[in-house]
C-alpha cells in the first residue's frame, strides 16, 4: 500500500478526514431535521437554529420598570447578584450595568447618630462595656475614666505613667 501511495497511484481525499462542520455547505434547501442534525455536528457553539451571522431570536427586551425592579431586588439585605441573575435569566454584568444606570452603583456611607446617655452612668462607661480587649491584652483604667489595653502581666501603674508622660509631651 505504501508503494502505491509513493507512486501517486492512490489518491487520498483529504475532505473525508475533516470534521463535518469545516466542510462547505452545499445546499441550503435542507429539511429542518437535516439542519438540526448538521447543527449538532458543528464545532462552534451557537444555538441550534440560529445562523452565526444573525442575532438570536430569543433575546428578551425588558422594560425600564422591570430592570428597576430587578435592581431594587438586588438591594435587599442578603441578596446576592448571582442568585438574582439566575432567577431572572440574565448575566451578572447586565445587573451591574443596570445598577449604574439607575444610580445604585455605590453604597452610601454609614451615617453616625448622636447618642445621649441619661442617668448616673457616663457615656464612657457604656461604651467601655461594648469594647472587649484583644487576645493577650488586659484593660488598664486611667484616672479620667478612659481605658487602654496593655499586654497581660503589665504593671497598671507603669502603663498609666507612660500614658501621662506621652500626653504631656505633646
Amino acid at each position: 500500500m505504501r508503494d502505491l501511495i509513493d507512486a501517486n497511484e492512490v489518491e487520498i481525499d483529504w475532505r473525508t478526514h475533516v470534521h463535518p462542520s469545516a466542510l462547505p455547505q452545499i445546499s441550503s434547501g435542507l429539511s429542518s431535521a437535516a439542519k438540526g442534525a448538521a447543527a449538532k455536528q458543528r464545532l462552534t457553539a451557537y444555538p441550534i437554529g440560529d445562523p452565526p451571522n444573525e442575532p438570536r431570536a430569543s433575546r428578551r427586551r425588558l422594560s425600564e420598570e422591570e430592570k428597576l425592579a430587578i435592581v431594587a431586588e438586588s438591594e435587599l439585605p442578603g441578596a446576592t447578584a448571582a442568585e438574582i441573575c439566575r432567577r431572572h435569566g440574565i448575566v451578572t454584568s447586565m445587573l451591574f450595568r443596570w445598577r449604574v444606570q439607575h444610580g445604585f452603583s455605590k453604597r452610601l456611607p454609614a451615617k453616625l447618630a448622636a447618642v445621649r446617655v441619661t442617668g448616673t452612668q457616663s457615656a464612657t462607661l457604656v461604651l467601655n462595656d461594648l469594647l472587649q480587649p484583644p487576645d493577650g491584652m488586659a484593660v488598664v483604667e486611667l484616672d479620667d475614666g478612659r481605658r487602654v489595653f496593655a499586654p497581660i502581666g503589665s504593671d497598671p501603674d507603669t502603663v498609666r505613667r507612660q500614658i501621662t508622660e506621652r500626653e504631656t509631651a505633646r
